[in-house]
């Protein structure tokens, strides 16, 4: 029996995202992102959105830049995890306190049976 599995990250759309903007954040194309999310239009999503925004044969740990204004706790919303879980990732010793360009690991991906 073989059993093929793939690592999927997931990103939630917000105020001001575009395919382009969150294909560069993630090391993506829009083409992949439409492919992926099949979207019938790439210039249609909406905030709240929930998108496949890396996919890959291998596990592999998903990052986030930290912009102006961002918190823990919207970035947990944005990728569907906890703030502990954010903080245990990336070792934070003050989860009050994250930087602008601060490099935050944002998922680890889980296996899933294709």
């Amino acid at each position: 029996m073989t059993t093929n599995t793939a690592n999927i990250t997931y990103y939630t759309v917000r105020s001001g995202d575009t395919l382009t903007s969150i294909g560069v954040i993630f090391g993506t194309t829009v083409e992949q992102l439409v492919e992926w999310n099949n979207l019938p239009d790439p210039d249609l999503i909406r905030v709240g959105q929930r998108l496949i925004v890396t996919r890959a044969s291998s596990s592999h740990d998903s990052y986030y830049i930290v912009r102006s204004g961002d918190t823990l706790t919207s970035i947990a919303d944005m990728f569907g995890t906890t703030i502990d879980q954010l903080v245990r990732w990336n070792g934070i010793p003050d989860p009050d306190l994250i930087k602008v360009d601060q490099r935050l690991i944002v998922a680890k991906s889980v296996p899933m049976a294709a």
